[in-house]
């Protein structure tokens, strides 16, 4: 079995440095962190964890709470947070709420009895006593849940002018968004208001449709699309998150409409939904690999006793236009 002496003399380093990049302790630059790393994959060299947790006092487990792992943007954030946990040795517990306050509950108490290191939190049916009461590291992912828990998300502002700036271009005269729960509070409501105002300034009628948390599944975004569209048959754009706006695009094929020369349509997140559709679609892309970095970096140390309160909001959001504007 290979040791952590041998380890250190691989990568020419002491074990002192090897043991605290493997407990994630202390400033390790990322040179010396890239020869030890690459040390334990060469020899493959797995730690072992229960000695790790004794000497560290952690678990290296985290929870990560979500409404729903099919939403689009979760599924993307997912993959990507458990890989960066798993490069720093921390294991992943995946708790899919379902939009529900009480599975919400359940899941926060099993992670406290398992007990995790850090909470990452993107779901909220809860009241915001109840998420300052947790007595654990705890970054929000694109949510808001109180004052004193920093939130991770893109520059929602920006992004709901990039789209906002398409049917401007496009000279579009009735434009819909569709947008969740709006007593859930996010970030992303910013890009809402930004884009119902910049179509105000352009004389664009703006509809703003509100999606309840039972109309947030895969299938009911198609009747969605045909209940709008008999409502309001003189739409001529549609925005939303890329699952929503991929529903309406099969509704109007079905019923004949060319896109996007009687509808023009844009997504907002950039998954791997946008961009297997045909016609190819226009959407803003979320850069989720940053968001997964610096969710991930601000939960590590915060668990290391960094007091960290303040919000990041990450500007690197682009428009990737497509044949559906």
């Amino acid at each position: 079995m290979i040791t952590i002496k041998e380890v250190a003399k691989e990568a020419g380093v002491s074990i002192t440095t090897v043991s605290r990049v493997m407990n994630n302790r202390g400033y390790i630059s990322a040179e010396t962190r890239g020869k030890v790393e690459g040390a334990m994959k060469k020899l493959n060299y797995q730690p072992n964890q229960l000695a790790r947790s004794f000497h560290s006092k952690k678990t290296f487990y985290i929870g990560l709470l979500i409404p729903d792992v099919t939403i689009p943007f979760f599924t993307e954030m997912t993959g990507r947070i458990e890989t960066r946990l798993h490069k720093q040795g921390y294991k992943l517990f995946l708790c899919n709420a379902k939009g529900r306050g009480t599975d919400e509950v359940q899941y926060l108490n099993m992670l406290f009895q398992n007990k995790v290191d850090g909470i990452i939190i993107g779901t909220h049916m809860l009241k915001t006593e109840d998420y300052r009461a947790i007595e654990l590291p705890v970054v929000a992912l694109d949510v808001t849940l109180s004052d004193s828990i920093p939130i991770v998300s893109s520059d929602h502002a920006k992004g709901g002018r990039l789209a906002t700036e398409e049917f401007v271009r496009n000279q579009c005269k009735c434009v819909i968004q569709l947008v969740g729960d709006v007593n859930i509070k996010t970030p992303s409501f910013i890009r809402n208001n930004v884009f119902s105002q910049i179509l105000k300034e352009n004389n664009i009628r703006c509809i703003n449709y509100s999606m309840k948390n039972s109309e947030l599944s895969r299938e009911r975004y198609y009747s969605i699309a045909k209940k709008i569209f008999e409502e309001y048959p003189q739409i001529d754009g549609v925005f939303s998150t890329d699952l929503v706006v991929a529903n309406v695009m099969k509704y109007l094929l079905d019923i004949g409409k060319k896109i996007p020369e009687d509808v023009k349509i844009v997504g907002y997140d950039g998954g791997d939904v946008a961009k297997l559709m045909y016609p190819s679609m226009t959407y803003v892309e979320q850069p989720f690999d940053l968001i997964a970095d610096k969710i991930v970096d601000i939960l590590l140390r915060k668990i290391n006793g960094e007091k960290i309160s303040s919000s990041i909001v990450l500007p690197e959001i682009k428009l990737v236009r497509g044949m559906t504007t």
